[in-house]
């Protein structure tokens, strides 16, 4: 493979895997093969950054601060060879890679892959990247991109035929016209139902992510589009001709809900795209292919556009989670969690680690009695078996548990789904995985699960979970009423407590004063006996 990158990438690609071991990572991720590409000013990718008007040294302290390299650039190279040897390519790195080889050889016929090509890969297949672009503003990105992305002249002609393989007889003439209505219409489709997913993304879900990769879609699609210029003719269209314009179903004219207003289109855009590709392989296989990266690209998205809905309609008024187990007895645990509930707390996860599983299972089965009688959520934690022999609403899983896609084979495709995240990679993984909710956390220090210091994800992280996602989540980990407001000011709108509560002499009482914070209100001075 090293062959195929030019000298300068396979230089980038190297000091990639040195940024990677100077912060002690275990993969090579994206963020690595960029700080490397504005480090190293004497390649291409370097050049275009400089000339859109990027300042590549203060662009290579904001990627620092992102992935925690404070090391200096010297320092890069201290790295043994033995251990760079070690390190892998992570699944997001492979994808801005084989993006790269696909824009190189897909628009720019090159035969090797270089620096520019690298970096268009980057602001493709990796948000991370793009948001190292983005807070220098969207215009630059997209300057960037077209500067990047712009195919040349030279490379909208067809591949070149293998040596002994005959010319495509398209058969007929006129077939190169209706081929070019054909793709004309798929690509105005595909266009169409973008946008309309794209503002349900933007105005309803306001999901900063979602938005993101549908305008990278649409982008892509553009790209591909620009490749079907030398097929497609405007003067042909002929809409009152089209045999099919007029035929109208019954189902074409009803949406009974959002829902089905998005399962339409994001239907009728892969439908679309799956017409382009094949037709695009009579003429341009390379073309072809881009169109089938997209369509995979929209799967993703429906994924995650129709998990948010199912997640907000079941979790969209819980803001207060209480996480408890692990008392003194089970009358301890049902009286605690019965005061919490009456006095108005959203969900409860138990987490018990002390008794064995056929008591976890008995008291798992009392709880189910008590939320249910307040029309509460139960979620069992780590234990998808015993969520689904006590009927509990779902499960929260560990970063070291069970995967989301297999605690549903145990409970179902629509179980409540919670995931453990402690950074930025972790909350995008459960993401994309199908998370129903996420844990951002530890925030604080906690009494009732021992963290270092290092493994504390902070305020910072609350922060970037807010900027990211629209998909509930609760920041957890030692919040309490003293320090809830500076976790709702860094973006948090749910959490889940444990000691606050569970610990406290009257827990009911706990739970109405952390509510009253969390609707922007201010509980009344604690009684002296509110707290042991």
């Amino acid at each position: 493979m090293e062959g195929s990158y030019t000298a300068g990438a396979q230089r980038v690609l190297v000091e990639a895997r040195r940024a990677a071991a100077a912060r002690k990572g275990m993969e090579v991720e994206p963020l690595d093969l960029l700080l490397a590409l504005v480090l190293d000013a004497e390649n291409r990718a370097a050049e275009l950054l400089r000339e859109i008007g990027f300042d590549t040294d203060e662009l290579a302290g904001w990627i620092q601060d992102q992935s925690s390299l404070l090391e200096e650039q010297a320092s890069l190279s201290a790295a043994s060879e033995e251990l760079l040897q070690e390190l892998s390519h992570s699944v997001e790195l492979r994808s801005v890679l084989l993006e790269a080889a696909v824009t190189a050889r897909g628009f720019n016929r090159a035969t090797e892959i270089g620096t520019e090509h690298l970096l268009a890969g980057l602001i493709t297949a990796s948000e991370e990247a793009a948001a190292a672009f983005e807070q220098k503003g969207e215009r630059l990105l997209d300057q960037l991109r077209d500067r990047l992305e712009s195919p040349a002249e030279e490379a909208l002609a067809a591949l070149p035929l293998a040596e002994g393989v005959a010319p495509l007889e398209l058969g007929e003439p006129g077939l190169e016209t209706d081929l070019g209505r054909l793709l004309d219409a798929s690509v105005n489709r595909a266009r169409e139902g973008l946008r309309v997913v794209e503002d349900y993304a933007r105005f309803v879900l306001d999901d900063p992510a979602v938005t993101r990769r549908l305008k990278t879609i649409r982008h892509k699609l553009a790209e591909a589009e620009r490749g079907l210029g030398r097929f497609i003719a405007i003067e042909t269209r002929d809409t009152p001709g089209d045999v099919g314009a007029h035929i109208m179903t019954p189902s074409e004219q009803v949406r009974e809900n959002p829902r089905a207003v998005l399962v339409a289109n994001f239907k009728r855009i892969q439908e679309s795209l799956r017409s382009l590709e094949e037709y695009c392989k009579l003429v341009d296989v390379w073309l072809a292919g881009r169109f089938e990266v997209v369509r995979y690209d929209v799967y993703t998205v429906e994924k995650l556009m129709l998990t948010a809905l199912v997640s907000r309609r079941t979790l969209g008024d819980v803001r207060l989670m209480i996480l408890a187990g692990d008392l003194r007895t089970p009358g301890d645990l049902t009286w605690v969690v019965g005061e919490a509930l009456k006095a108005g707390a959203d969900a409860i996860q138990f987490r018990d680690k002390s008794h064995a599983d056929r008591q976890r299972l008995s008291l798992a089965r009392d709880l189910r009695i008590l939320t249910a009688q307040a029309r509460a959520i139960l979620i069992v934690n780590d234990r998808p078996d015993l969520a689904l022999l006590a009927r509990a609403d779902g499960v929260h899983v560990g970063q070291e548990d069970v995967s989301p896609r297999d605690a549903r084979r145990v409970l179902g495709a629509s179980a409540v789904v919670g995931v453990s995240t402690h950074n930025a990679n972790q909350l995008e993984s459960a993401l994309l995985a199908g998370a129903s909710y996420l844990g951002v956390g530890p925030v604080f220090p906690t009494p009732t699960k021992d963290f270092a210091e290092t493994e504390l994800a902070g305020l910072a992280f609350v922060e970037h979970a807010a900027l990211t996602t629209t998909r509930p989540w609760f920041a957890i980990g030692g919040i309490t009423e003293d320090n809830l407001k500076r976790v709702l000011d860094a973006g948090a709108a749910r959490i889940a407590v444990s000691a606050a509560v569970i610990r406290a002499s009257r827990p009911g009482r706990a739970v109405e004063r952390l509510k009253k914070l969390l609707e922007g209100g201010t509980p009344e001075a604690p009684d002296s006996d509110d707290e042991e």
